[in-house]
């Protein structure tokens, strides 16, 4: 498998439009979600994941906003499923005439150093009480005292860095070296809540960390496995997409 690159220039205003129309915006105004859904109508079981949305006038955004996502797929693949099923409503919001994309390095030898940054949810999925009074949810990793305003956030991005640096030595993919934080907050995001049968939409409150920093590769198939698959839950709705820089 080779993994591209997808990079796209989402029409804002559709976007925004067809979220508030199909009720894709959860209180806060997060578009994990909204886009989550514009991929999955344009691609079905070929929507590129995980990705990172770039909004208008952050670093990387440009004055338009960027969209980068991994997919096996080629480009020519994506817009021909969405030329021949896709509803249209969505799949003009990628304005896929101007998508653009490359082929990622198929081999990170051992001991490669690469910058990153990455956006986060970190939580741990919670099983449901075996009494079934307490439904299964999902848990900050962090648990410790909010001790202050400042104190508290960085013993957050400190812990948040910590399942990070755990997540790169389960998969023995590679080991970070170097971080530091970028933005760190409390987001509202819409998912699909699928238990007991039902697919309801539902709002979840949860920790929203954006990393940069630089990481060594241990080993290579085991970092492509990664980079292909993204890191944390919520891969599918903005969140885990290791993007590649210079490690500076």
């Amino acid at each position: 498998m080779t993994l591209k690159l997808m990079s796209f220039r989402p029409d804002m205003h559709r976007l925004l439009a067809l979220a508030a129309r199909e009720r894709l915006l959860p209180a806060g105004g997060d578009l994990g979600y909204a886009l989550h859904a514009v991929f999955a109508a344009s691609f079905a079981d070929r929507a590129p994941k995980p990705f990172r949305f770039l909004a208008p006038g952050d670093p990387g955004g440009g004055p338009a906003g960027r969209l980068f996502a991994y997919s096996a797929c080629s480009l020519d693949d994506l817009r021909a499923q969405a030329t021949a099923f896709a509803d249209p409503a969505f799949a003009n919001v990628l304005r896929l005439e101007e998508a653009e994309a490359k082929a990622m390095p198929t081999d990170f030898p051992t001991g490669t150093r690469l910058g990153f940054s990455l956006r986060l949810r970190p939580v741990q999925r919670t099983g449901a009480s075996p009494d079934g009074l307490e439904k299964a949810r999902e848990r900050d990793v962090y648990d410790g005292p909010g001790e202050g305003e400042a104190r508290g956030a960085a013993a957050r991005a400190h812990a948040y860095a910590a399942w990070l640096e755990r997540q790169f030595n389960r998969s023995n993919a590679a080991t970070l070296e170097d971080w530091h934080i970028e933005a760190l907050k409390q987001t509202r995001l819409r998912a699909r809540d699928r238990g007991a049968g039902t697919s309801t939409p539902r709002d979840v409150s949860g920790p929203d960390a954006t990393y940069s920093g630089v990481l060594r590769v241990t080993d290579p198939e085991a970092f492509a496995a990664l980079l292909a698959r993204g890191i944390g839950r919520f891969r599918a709705f903005g969140f885990g997409m290791l993007l590649l820089k210079p490690p500076g």
